[in-house]
């Protein structure tokens, strides 16, 4: 194995690991605010309405973010073996697990499925590069000096399928989908403002270090998890309201601010 490759699955077990760690820690969240809901149903309770529909939110918003970061490390898992043949995957109290590669011995190769691209084996590729003959090449003609113009920088445009909605094609929508970008856009803003309210001590030390997804994350993924709930009809418009409220407001319009930001970030038009 080269050293690149050691690197590369180095980088994919941190990764993992780091995942699966999440997924722990929420599924302890999701434990306490089941106990929360059990305790409100107990005889002797007073006014349960009361104290059951906060703690039922509260379970709901721990499942809606246990779900989301399961699904983003099992994606995470499936895009890795592209990146290597084999990835160690080590959890805590886990023994590892290790994915042994394709082994090289194939004589057939099947035609691949659509969008699967197929591995040929390596000795396989070389018997057949050596079987093709090589023509003898012309004889080089002399260099010719030419002189050629630099060619402006040119910006990398934004292909249109991927770049975020405008304002005017957001109000040319249905009143359907205009309306759930109102409500993402109310969302986001009452979010960030109670993140504002109840956290500002750890919100202005996180601006100083850069890192306010990691004091913030509790907070974040859940409310991520809600957002992308509610809101999943108008993610193919590539904006995320939360995403652009979180770094205008919270790292003050410096997207660094936020650090590992774990979820997709739109592209900018």
């Amino acid at each position: 194995m080269s050293e690149a490759e050691a690197n590369v699955r180095r980088a994919v077990e941190r990764a993992l690991s780091h995942g699966l760690t999440s997924v722990h820690r929420q599924l302890t969240q999701v434990q306490n605010a089941y106990e929360a809901v059990s305790r409100t149903l107990e005889p002797g309770v007073g006014d349960r309405l009361d104290t059951l529909l906060p703690a039922l939110l509260e379970l709901q918003m721990a499942v809606a973010a246990l779900a989301a970061t399961i699904e983003a490390v099992l994606r995470f898992a499936g895009n890795s073996m592209q990146w290597t043949s084999g990835v160690v995957v080590s959890a805590p109290g886990v023994a590892p697990a290790v994915m042994a590669p394709p082994s090289p011995a194939v004589e057939e190769v099947p035609a691949p499925a659509e969008g699967v691209v197929a591995e040929v084996p390596v000795e396989q590729v070389e018997e057949i590069v050596a079987e093709v003959p090589i023509e003898e090449a012309a004889p080089a003609e002399p260099p010719v000096s030419v002189e050629v113009e630099a060619a402006a920088p040119v910006e990398e445009a934004v292909p249109p399928a991927l770049r975020p909605l405008s304002e005017k094609e957001i109000a040319n929508l249905p009143a359907e989908l205009k309306d759930l970008h109102r409500k993402a856009k109310r969302f986001a803003k009452v979010t960030v403002q109670e993140l504002m309210l109840y956290k500002r001590d750890e919100v202005e030390k996180g601006r100083a270090s850069k890192d306010l997804y990691e004091r913030l994350r509790d907070e974040i993924d859940k409310s991520k998890a809600l957002y992308d709930k509610r809101f999943a009809k108008i993610a193919e418009h590539n904006i995320d309201y939360l995403y652009e409220e979180l770094v205008q407001v919270l790292g003050e319009s410096d997207p660094s601010a936020l650090a590992n930001y774990p979820y997709p970030v739109p592209p900018r038009g």
